[in-house]
């Protein structure tokens, strides 16, 4: 086993009008979602709407188990009734959640409206990656999901800073904004994606019988049963990041007595090494395959977290997060690229949507024990545990026969196209 996926993704066409739109679409709708949930929410409701900080994590967990527990059955319809018409209405449904929070003044109604927010981004995601990637040779699946991460990372993260340098305290004049980016990404996806086109009777009843059995809940489960070793992994990445997200401002704060502005910097350096690096890195791991890039990424995260909790300037404190943010930009890409030359393009949405879940479980687990970890034993206990995490994923994945999911998916391929050749 060699760890190469392809080289043949040169002359494919990554970044076509078409994929952009959706990037773009995502990144937007991420804008707004880091802007609403990371800034002006919890200013709102405890400066304007003057409820206890509590409702903010009230309203988080919401949003987060919303979207969480819908990304599956929203693959499971995009693959059913299309890309545009399922994103259409979900983006409809996210618009009236978020309508719904600017209009709220108690507690109840901004959770609700949390949660109908959280509707409309569980169906974002499954929907742009399978537009992204859709069609693609094995040779480019990197690349295209390091865009996909990009647009994540530079939506959430333009969103968040923005508001804070523009707006300040006047949250209100924010809500605006957000309902009007939201409406931006609605039009852009209106115009971009195509409609369906019509078919005959026959065509459809056709079609139907085809989408009904490869759609059906024996297939999809087949297929997971057939990708469980890539679950693992899913859950264990997120979990470990999750360990770190409630402690490392605790860690800067406190342990490092640093100002929370320097923490923000701090991110934003990470979150900009990740961004920078991961279509790069991409187009080699396209080049040269995944296995390297991977394992090397799992190996310089861990060593990367051992050194952090023994750092105590802010120098080095700042060098250390570029490495793991460049650390991350090895994962991101190197996993996605695993995962999207195993799944099949039959039903590449619902099985992203299955993916993501799992990823989505590991993120609300890890914070709840890092918490723990951080009250009972000790501030390094949650960076110990994320680091043998990850060393134990470097020595699973290096001896996971990864590449037999890669030929099965193309036996897959070639009787689909034979199929369609018959037909």
């Amino acid at each position: 086993m060699t760890g190469r996926i392809s080289t043949a993704h040169s002359s494919a066409k990554i970044f076509t009008p078409m994929r952009l739109s959706s990037l773009f679409i995502l990144g937007l709708s991420e804008f707004v979602r880091g802007a609403l949930l990371f800034f002006i929410l919890p200013i709102y409701v405890r400066g304007v709407l003057g409820l206890s900080p509590s409702i903010v994590g009230y309203a988080l967990a919401a949003h987060y188990a919303v979207d969480t527990a819908l990304r599956g059955p929203a693959g499971w319809l995009t693959d059913k009734f299309g890309q545009r018409n399922v994103l259409l209405i979900a983006l409809g449904l996210g618009w009236i959640g978020l309508w719904s929070v600017v209009r709220a003044q108690a507690a109840m109604p901004l959770i609700i409206g949390s949660a109908l927010f959280g509707t409309g981004m569980a169906t974002v995601w499954p929907v742009v990656i399978s537009r992204v990637t859709s069609g693609l040779p094995q040779g480019s699946h990197a690349t295209a999901m390091g865009s996909v991460f990009s647009a994540w990372l530079v939506g959430v993260g333009i969103g968040t800073v923005s508001m804070a340098w523009l707006l300040g305290n006047h949250v209100r004049a924010g809500f605006t904004v957000l309902l009007l980016v939201w409406v931006a990404a609605a039009l852009i996806a209106m115009i971009t994606m195509s409609r369906p086109k019509i078919r005959s009777r026959e065509e459809k009843a056709g079609e139907g019988s085809s989408t009904a059995n490869r759609l059906s809940i024996h297939t999809i489960v087949a297929e997971a049963r057939d990708l469980r070793l890539l679950f693992p992994g899913m859950f264990v990445q997120t979990f470990a990041l999750g360990l770190l997200l409630p402690v490392f401002v605790l860690y800067v704060r406190y342990q490092l007595g640093l100002s929370g502005q320097t923490y923000s910097y701090l991110l934003l350096l990470g979150g900009t090494a990740t961004v920078l690096l991961q279509i790069p890195l991409g187009r080699m791991i396209d080049r040269l395959g995944y296995k390297a890039f991977l394992l090397s990424g799992f190996v310089l995260a861990a060593c990367t977290i051992l050194v952090l909790v023994h750092l105590h300037t802010l120098i080095h404190v700042a060098l250390a997060v570029i490495v793991l943010g460049a650390a991350y930009a090895l994962i991101l890409p190197s996993w996605n690229s695993v995962i999207a030359n195993s799944v099949s393009q039959r039903r590449r949405a619902v099985m992203w949507g299955i993916f993501m879940t799992v990823e989505g479980l590991g993120m609300a687990l890890g914070p709840f024990l890092g918490g723990q970890l951080w009250t009972w034993l000790a501030p390094s206990a949650p960076f110990y545990l994320a680091a043998f995490i990850l060393i134990f994923m470097s020595f699973f994945y290096g001896f996971a026969p990864l590449q037999r999911l890669f030929r099965q998916r193309e036996v897959e391929e070639k009787v689909d196209l034979n199929k369609g050749r018959i037909g």
